[in-house]
């Protein structure tokens, strides 16, 4: 079976980039493509990472290079090091060791050959790996200290500057600092000005605003955004409470959080009350007696207070997505009807349904999935295939014809030796049976993997079904939001969700396709 090169950029690749080394993958393509050709190796795929990510999770080529693997697609993977596998933690470094392990599929890198079947490579391969996550921490705390080092001095480490500025080269010195853009720096004024003092009407009076309509009102304005979507009230709220704009560098406002949901690491970015702040190189867009209005205003803000627990109200936060924009759902309280679940970008055309008919409608899809019924597999909505007898007897009688055809390969073999056949006879009809033997072998393997595939579907469903009867059988003897959400999020990868019309009448207008939280070997 043929090979395959798999090319994954790290943050030293990325800094000799900027160094003017040139573009990292093409010199490890080139150079792999190169060692191939001389070692003999049919490439067929070549598969280039280039999201940047510390876990398996987050490589999605990474991914569909193990499942291939497993499915004993490849003799082997071409690699520049065995460190372009894997950073990641034990977990994630045990997984790709023994996907590789049982496939029986070589590791090959220039300088060396592991064959997972060998003890000693084995042994030295995740010793390779080992050192490769050692070297990966100790250069994670070294660049930790370096960011917040340069913090302290007021340069700017993020990678995208916040709306109003531009990331700009430090002139004389190592690191970044912002620098306004007019255009933008306007719209920020305008933000700060409408939010505190209000927008100025048509007679000349100030008609104080939220961050709503503020958002509308730019919308409306056709003001564009850093990224061209459109304004929504989050975006107005993270600038309105952002010291950036008055000169200052905010760090460790929002650190990643780990934590496992439904067998996966997830990582959030909560909002830290300890964070550091510093005086930055930049120049201020407001002053901070403006930025003080502004915060005064908001903590102010009854409309919306804040819970002490800061538990979710939403059952289903975090999981409906727009079909329409991409944006996750949202729950927007209504004193006069039921809760909404709302796209927040002010301009989509996905209209809102009261959330309690949403999260029926989900429990619905669970009670079937609980019943063995509708259960899609998170690649489309076909139900998942457990049915081997089909592959089981086309293989029998693949294995037949093959042997019928080698047995042919060998009469051909003969039929020239002992002049039967002359050359041109010989290799029109040897030619003729390799195809056959090739097209064969492919659709064997097509045959094994489909096989592999429903023997696996066999034990996500037994896995999965019980614990769909178990959401279903608890879900509403649950009353508190937060304990739900939780709950969903062990079994439910997202839910799509579309609805067209709106108004009343039309509340229940709406549909969802809910795909399950299936593990994905």
């Amino acid at each position: 079976m043929p090979y395959c090169i798999y090319l994954r950029k790290s943050r030293a690749d990325s800094e000799a980039e900027m160094r003017g080394e040139g573009e990292t993958l093409a010199r490890h393509e080139k150079a792999l493509t190169a060692f191939a050709k001389q070692s003999g190796l049919d490439v067929a795929a070549i598969y280039k990472e280039i999201i940047s990510g510390e876990s398996i999770a987050a490589r999605p080529q990474m991914q569909r290079l193990l499942s291939e693997v497993s499915e004993g697609m490849w003799d082997g993977v071409i690699v520049m090091d065995v460190d372009r596998l894997a950073r990641g933690n034990s977990i994630d470094q045990g997984i790709i060791s023994q996907t590789f392990l049982y496939a029986g599929t070589k590791i090959i890198t220039p300088t060396k050959t592991y064959d997972p079947t060998n003890e000693f490579d084995e042994e030295y391969f995740e010793f390779g790996l080992f050192m490769s996550r050692r070297e990966y921490k100790t250069i994670n705390r070294r660049l930790q200290r370096g960011r917040v080092a340069s913090v302290k001095e007021g340069k700017y480490v993020s990678n995208k500057a916040p709306y109003g500025y531009e990331r700009v080269k430090i002139q004389g010195d190592k690191g970044f600092t912002l620098r306004p853009v007019p255009e933008q720096a306007e719209t920020v004024k305008s933000i700060f000005e409408w939010y505190t003092n209000g927008i100025t009407q048509a007679d000349g009076t100030k008609k104080p605003i939220g961050t709503s309509l503020i958002a509308r009102e730019l919308n409306k304005r056709k003001v564009s955004t850093h990224t061209g979507n459109v304004w929504t009230q989050q975006t107005i709220r993270d600038m309105l409470i952002n010291p950036v704009y008055v000169g200052k560098i905010r760090w460790n406002w929002r650190p990643a959080k780990k934590k496992m949901t439904g067998g996966a690491i997830v990582t959030e970015r909560p909002r830290s009350t300890e964070f550091l702040l510093y005086d930055g190189m930049h120049p201020p867009i407001i002053s901070e007696e403006t930025f003080r209005a502004a915060a005064l205003k908001m903590n102010n803000n009854k409309s919306r207070p804040v819970r002490g627990d800061k538990k979710t109200q939403n059952p289903l936060a975090g999981l409906v997505c727009c079909t329409v924009c991409g944006r996750k759902l949202q729950r927007r309280p209504n004193d006069k009807t039921p809760d909404l679940l709302m796209c927040p970008a002010p301009t989509c055309d996905n209209h809102a349904s009261y959330l309690y008919l949403v999260e029926e409608a989900v429990f619905e899809t669970i009670k079937k999935w609980s019943l063995g019924h509708e259960l899609p597999d998170l690649t489309g909505n076909s139900r998942l295939v457990t049915d081997t007898t089909d592959a089981e007897t086309e293989l029998s009688s693949i294995f037949s014809a093959e042997s019928k055809l080698r047995s042919q390969l060998n009469k051909a073999y003969e039929a020239f030796e002992t002049g039967i056949y002359d050359t041109a006879v010989f290799k029109q009809r040897s030619t003729a049976l390799n195809q056959q033997l090739k097209e064969i072998e492919f659709r064997k393997q097509e045959l094994k993997a489909s096989a592999r595939r429903a023997q696996r579907n066999k034990r996500i469903i037994s896995e999965f079904i019980p614990k769909a009867q178990r959401i279903a059988g608890a879900y509403y003897n649950i009353s508190d939001p937060h304990s739900r959400n939780e709950l969903l999020k062990t079994i439910v990868h997202h839910i799509d969700y579309t609805k067209a019309t709106r108004g009343h009448g039309h509340e229940s207008d709406f549909s969802i396709t809910v795909f399950p939280l299936i593990p994905v070997e």
